[in-house]
């Protein structure tokens, strides 16, 4: 059986792994695979239980920023498909409030 959160404890593989730092991933984990250290929400019989409350909030957050807001590209937004999307170089953007009742 494998318990997730013990993976990322282990102090041979993060630095401190007591301590809240939500980028000691940045730059370990591959972009096109799994990393062996790192589980998000687990898998199998034993998902984690915040994974859909995760994705309804992700869903709740787009659904109002694209009925709320528009937004004007500022640089970057290049993009690469292999196997989901990245932006390399990152993706600016300009938010402001939409109109609403404007047409």
């Amino acid at each position: 059986m494998i318990y997730p959160p013990a993976t990322h404890l282990n102090p041979h593989i993060h630095e401190d792994p007591l301590t809240f730092n939500p980028s000691r991933w940045k730059g370990k984990l591959e972009s096109n695979r799994g990393e062996k250290n790192y589980l998000v929400f687990g898998g199998g019989i034993r998902y984690c239980v915040g994974a859909e409350f995760s994705k309804m909030e992700m869903a709740i957050f787009l659904h109002y920023f694209v009925t709320k807001c528009r937004w004007k590209d500022i640089k970057g937004g290049n993009i690469v498909r292999s196997p989901g999307l990245e932006f390399p170089d990152g993706y600016h953007i300009q938010i402001m409030p939409k109109n609403i009742g404007v047409l």
